[in-house]
């Protein structure tokens, strides 16, 4: 029987993780809904799927990977084949979507760091068939420093420089979005990759990635395939750091339209 592509960019997503020393982490589907209650900030959409279970709590079946991750364990590298109950921008519905990703949880190095960047840039390579990529990279820690509004964050996704400019924002975050640096110190020696790019729309929100931000590219899909970053699970209330990606394969799907 023939794989379709979904499956067989999981197949050898899991493969590559695997290589790179990271250990496979099953998890439940659902979890008790108090526990992502108090972290929808952190969540992409606040939309939560709940069910009441038999004993009469009520469960969440799971909006997000990496927080039934670090929820836990507090250290390790991990990588994952699972699916998460969302609703996505400019919907109106639940969906289910499957995705594979890494998560390197812990004292968090920038080997760390640049060890995730360049897993990421490999799982493109191994997904794409040959096509183009990129990687968007930007720091949301300096955009942080700005401590933009909300609207701001909106125009900057969307690089709308002259909204910025409407709303008031720092000169200082106008001249990211209009003209970023080619490189990041965060990345030191990846930068000479031509593959990477930073680009200061990857910073959508300041909730959940608070260091290095990034997503993923490949020519012929409309949105993007991958996307991930570094987060300090203290934050969310969890004693733990990490950074990680998750890679859409209903996107990795689009590839067969191609």
């Amino acid at each position: 029987m023939l794989l379709t592509i979904e499956e067989n960019a999981a197949l050898n997503l899991r493969a590559l993780y695997q290589d790179f020393g990271y250990s496979f982490f099953r998890m439940r589907r659902f979890e008790e809904y108090d526990f992502y209650a108090g972290k929808k900030d952190f969540l992409s959409s606040s939309h939560i799927l709940t069910f009441t279970d038999l004993n009469g709590k009520l469960m969440a079946l799971r909006p997000d990977v990496t927080l039934s991750i670090i929820k836990n364990v507090s250290h390790g590298k991990y990588y994952y084949d699972e699916k998460v109950y969302r609703v996505p921008k400019n919907s109106d519905t639940f969906r289910e979507i499957p995705q594979v990703g890494i998560e390197n949880i812990g004292s968090l190095s920038g080997d760390d760091v640049r060890e995730v960047v360049s897993l990421a840039i490999v799982s493109l390579e191994t997904i794409s068939e040959g096509r183009d990529f990129v990687l968007d990279v930007a720091d949301a820690g300096i955009v942080a420093g700005f401590t933009p509004q909300p609207e701001m964050l909106a125009c900057l996704a969307a690089k709308n420089i002259h909204g910025l400019r409407e709303l008031n924002a720092p000169d200082e975050l106008i001249a990211l979005a209009e003209n970023p640096p080619d490189e990041l110190e965060i990345l030191d020696n990846l930068n000479y990759r031509p593959e990477i790019h930073v680009d200061f729309s990857a910073v959508s929100s300041l909730n959940y990635y608070n260091g290095l931000v990034f997503k993923g590219y490949i020519d012929g899909l409309p949105e993007a395939v991958l996307s991930g970053g570094q987060y300090d699970g203290a934050r969310m209330g969890i004693d733990s750091r990490g950074a990680g990606f998750a890679v859409y394969l209903d996107v990795v799907g689009g590839l067969r339209n191609d």
